[in-house]
């Protein structure tokens, strides 16, 4: 089964190379060397995540300090002064990618901004999973948060384009529409879903339904990689058999 790959035009997003941070005490002084390194990491993927991605141009916002947030992070629209809003437009930026952390409770906020609207057009937000060692995988989930936020700003999604192998009734592998362009990297895992209408209170609604996870093995090019079915093979392949269109996005775990 071929899937139609979303796109969407160009746009042009501004990405601050600095993360803002968020404590009930001195953010600064909070920091140590596990969550001191999320400070250059974060803004570092997400620059090179939209520089590589042929549907942004992406300015980095190298000469703009956005101030620290001296209380409890939460979700607000108040982030961007007027000052920075004026600057992107004078720039002809469509976006501003802003990112926030929570010192005291490891939570991550990506936010896009309108520019024109002056709004929050949609974030993600993720507590970061940690081990023994500190935060695991950050670029895996910093990725796996800007492709939910270009899924929902801008309804670009991750087809899985056919099986590539399988045994007897389970799928064992899968092309999926995902590669170098978007960071993917061997060892990323994904659910994988299919889109379901339901109706609530009149109106429709769409409803992720997972139903199989999986792991990239290999990333073929730039556009194209293979996910090892890990569970659900035999849900996945009734369901290709069908026709249903089949996508992917990243999990943590």
């Amino acid at each position: 089964m071929l899937c139609r790959i979303t796109s969407y035009s160009q746009k042009r997003i501004g990405v601050y190379n600095v993360l803002g941070f968020s404590s009930k005490n001195n953010a600064f002084s909070s920091l140590n060397s596990q969550n001191g390194s999320v400070f250059g990491a974060v803004p570092a993927y997400c620059v090179d995540f939209y520089s590589n991605n042929p549907e942004f141009i992406t300015i980095d916002r190298k000469n703009i300090y956005f101030i620290t947030f001296e209380k409890e992070l939460q979700k607000t629209e108040n982030f961007m002064d007027g000052y920075v809003v004026e600057q992107g437009k004078s720039e002809g930026l469509d976006y501003l990618l802003q990112s926030l952390f929570d010192t005291d409770t490891y939570t991550l906020i990506i936010q896009v901004f309108d520019v024109k609207e002056e709004r929050v057009l949609c974030s993600s937000e993720k507590q970061l999973d940690r081990n023994i060692l500190g935060i695991k995988d950050l670029r895996q989930q910093v990725t796996g948060m800007l492709l939910e936020i270009n899924s929902k700003c801008f309804e670009s999604s991750i087809p899985v384009v056919r099986v590539t192998s399988f045994k007897g009734k389970k799928a064992k592998e899968l092309l999926v529409a995902a590669g170098k362009d978007l960071r993917i990297r061997n060892g990323y895992k994904f659910d994988v879903f299919k889109n379901v209408e339901e109706k609530v209170a009149g109106k429709t609604v769409i409803r992720k339904e997972v139903v199989g996870k999986g792991t990239i093995i290999k990333v073929e090019d730039e556009n194209f990689s293979i996910l090892e079915v890990t569970e659900g093979a035999e849900a996945v392949l009734v369901e290709i058999n069908k026709g249903t269109e089949l996508l992917c996005r990243t999990i943590s775990k």
